[in-house]
């Protein structure tokens, strides 16, 4: 967990993907990687963990993104395995009746997934949230979505359709390319600030080298100018910067480096 003032922050782990780099990013080769072996594991392996985080601000407990579900998704790279989000939900302390807000930053199926169960809602007493753009997306038909359970969420989803306060201290801003509707949570206390970037990266290489594309964009080219946009925004702040995917969704901060920038985890 991380403080930020009164926002606390918590990390949710549902399960994890073990990727070939060079497989799950096709334009790189192994000399771009043997400049971020710090983020392969012991057999060069990269690990995408799926999940999401659970944020207390003010009297709300908002958990962004829902991670995969229970069950196995097939992807074009990977099997998505099912995880144990709610179990390590609970284990933070939290019930799903205690959520008040579930907030997707886009509507892919790794995001939505414990959003609902068969025909039932996990969260019952939330109001779930998502950009329009990307509601109109996958409802019909968009790639990588999962229609059966946004069927199930409809009654309950609200959608926003620019950049908006959601809670006190939570601001969501858009960040399309990756999805149309993407976005990034911003969180705010006083001086201290952090940021939730969903999947506009899914590695923090993707924040330091420039000309990398990252994974599953509907606009590719959008998709890479909004990481950009967004590196060098953070680059030597003091912001707390976490992501969809990083590795057991730990926080890090970008580095002023001599030539270009560094990631460090915290």
């Amino acid at each position: 967990m991380i403080k930020l003032g009164g926002i606390s922050v918590t990390p949710v782990l549902d399960s994890v993907v073990r990727l070939v780099p060079t497989e799950a990013y096709e334009t790189t080769t192994r000399v771009d990687w043997s400049q971020h072996a710090s983020l392969l594991d012991d057999e060069g392996f990269l690990r995408l963990t799926l999940g999401g985080y659970l944020v207390r601000s003010d009297h709300r407990v908002i958990l962004v993104d829902a991670g995969v579900g229970p069950e196995d998704r097939v992807g074009k790279r990977a099997t998505m395995p099912g995880g144990k989000m709610l179990d390590n939900l609970r284990a933070s302390g939290t019930a799903p009746e205690d959520v008040t807000d579930v907030v997707f930053t886009h509507l892919h199926v790794d995001h939505v997934g414990w959003g609902a169960v068969g025909d039932r809602i996990t969260f019952p007493n939330a109001t779930y949230r998502c950009h329009a753009a990307d509601w109109d997306y996958f409802t019909h038909g968009g790639a990588m979505g999962a229609p059966e359970k946004l069927a199930v969420m409809a009654p309950v989803m609200e959608c926003w359709s620019a950049g908006t306060t959601l809670a006190p201290g939570f601001d969501v801003v858009e960040a399309p390319g990756h999805t149309p509707g993407s976005s990034i949570v911003v969180l705010s206390d006083g001086d201290q600030r952090g940021v939730l970037l969903g999947d506009v990266v899914h590695c923090p290489a993707e924040l330091v080298d420039e000309e990398w594309e990252t994974i599953g964009d509907v606009d590719p080219v959008l998709a890479r100018r909004t990481a950009t946009a967004l590196a060098r925004e953070y680059e030597g702040a003091d912001v707390a910067v976490g992501a969809a995917h990083f590795a057991d969704l730990r926080f890090g901060r970008l580095l002023v480096g001599e030539g270009r920038r560094r990631w460090v985890y915290t």
